[in-house]
């Protein structure tokens, strides 16, 4: 019986922890690459490593040893990065390349910044600074996901573990549950702190950015969630759109 007990009281939570930490890891993985959609239909398997207001850098997987190229956005339609987010620019960036306006055009020379972010910040162009503030906005709102995630894997183990210490008379039940209910926690809250220490820092980082676009009278990057549904495929997602 007592072999019983700690099947039925045991497995149960622990089934809850991991299929939240699947859950956890899914939120973080989408596609096997990214995908740039032309406006032609035609689409790039691709390893993106730069985006800006004019152009995407990328790298061709579809070729053996593809060296660094790039696309202008007023040829791409949409962007699926492999994280699960979507960026539609069709709509959003017109036709024609737009000249950026040159590093350090508005910066005072003779009263620069000492602090080193702060200094890039007012020296690079606004292309730059509209890159770099897509950058740190992302990275926030990562880091508040993981937060979020990680806190409540917190909170699911420690709930379990007391059941299962709880529930039952065999030792191996208060032995799994006590470590359940210690460990559990412990590495939730470790890399919750993480999550929301990374949110604060590069949401303060993508404010300064925000202040400088705006005293430069420049285009904020401008971000909006879009809930789209396949019936065909019977199948929902959350699409992210970037527009300038």
């Amino acid at each position: 019986m007592r072999a019983h007990t700690l099947q039925t009281t045991s497995f149960l939570p622990l089934g809850l922890l991991f299929a939240l930490v699947s859950m956890a890891a899914s939120a973080q993985t989408g596609r096997k690459n990214d995908v740039i959609i032309k406006r032609d239909s035609s689409r790039i398997q691709a390893l993106i490593t730069q985006m800006s207001y004019e152009k995407i850098n990328y790298r061709d997987l579809s070729k053996a040893d593809s060296a660094a190229t790039y696309i202008y956005m007023d040829q791409v339609a949409r962007v699926l990065l492999k994280s699960g987010k979507i960026i539609n620019v069709r709509d959003s960036i017109p036709a024609g390349h737009i000249p950026p306006d040159s590093v350090g055009q508005y910066a005072d020379m003779n009263n620069l910044p000492t602090d080193p972010f702060e200094k890039s910040v007012v020296m690079a162009n606004s292309d730059q600074l509209r890159d770099k503030y897509v950058y740190h906005h992302n990275r926030a709102i990562d880091g508040k996901q993981g937060a979020i995630v990680f806190t409540s894997v917190a909170v699911a183990t420690l709930v379990s573990g007391i059941i299962v210490a709880s529930t039952g008379d065999s030792p191996d039940n208060k032995t799994i549950g006590t470590s359940l209910a210690i460990a559990g926690p412990a590495v939730g809250v470790v890399f919750g702190l993480i999550g929301f220490k990374n949110y604060k820092l590069h949401s303060k980082k993508a404010e300064k950015i925000k202040n400088e676009l705006q005293r430069r009278n420049q285009e904020l990057p401008t971000f909006s969630i879009m809930p789209r549904i396949d019936p065909f495929n019977k199948s929902a997602q959350l699409g992210l759109r970037l527009s300038f």
